[in-house]
C-alpha cells in the first residue's frame, strides 16, 4: 500500500499485526483435510519403513518423500495459493509446531524399536495421528481468526 500521507506508529504497527495475521492464515488454512492426511500417513509410512532391514529401509522412504512432493503440489493447488518451499508463509515458528513433534516422535520411535521392544507400527500411528491433529488444529484455529 503506498500513501503520500504521513501515517502514524500506531497505523503501521495495526497495519503490520493485520499484515501477519493474513500470512498466519495463508500458511494454515485452506489446506483440504486429505492434504493433512495423506501427508500425516505419509510421515507414518516412511516412519515405519525406515525400522525395516535391508533395501526397504531405504527404498520406502525415498518413494513416500517423492510422492509427498506431489500431494503436497495437488493441495497447492486445491487451495489455490502456491507459494515456493524456500519462501513460503509459514513461519519457522509454524514449521516446528507442525513438524517438530512428529520429527521428534519419528527419532523416538527408532531409537525405542532399536534399543526396547518398542514396534514400529506403534511409533508409525502416533506420528501420524500428531501431524493430523497439529495440522487440522491449526488451520481451523487460523481460519476462526
Amino acid at each position: 500500500m503506498e500513501t503520500n500521507e504521513r501515517i502514524s506508529p500506531d497505523e503501521a504497527a495495526a497495519a503490520l499485526a493485520e499484515a501477519r495475521r493474513s500470512q498466519a492464515r495463508v500458511a494454515w488454512s485452506g489446506y483440504p483435510w486429505w492434504y493433512w492426511v495423506a501427508t500425516g500417513a505419509g510421515m507414518g509410512a516412511a516412519s515405519f519403513a525406515i525400522e525395516q532391514h535391508g533395501w526397504l529401509g531405504y527404498a520406502i522412504p525415498l518413494a513416500v518423500a517423492a510422492t509427498l512432493i506431489f500431494v503436497a503440489r495437488a493441495a497447492c493447488r486445491a487451495r489455490g495459493v502456491c507459494t515456493g518451499w524456500v519462501h513460503g508463509p509459514m513461519t519457522a515458528r509454524d514449521g516446528a509446531l507442525l513438524y517438530g513433534p512428529a520429527s521428534l516422535l519419528i527419532i523416538a520411535s527408532a531409537a525405542g524399536s532399536r534399543f526396547a521392544s518398542w514396534p514400529p507400527a506403534v511409533g508409525a500411528v502416533l506420528v501420524f495421528l500428531v501431524f493430523v491433529v497439529t495440522g487440522l488444529a491449526q488451520g481451523a484455529r487460523a481460519a476462526r481468526s
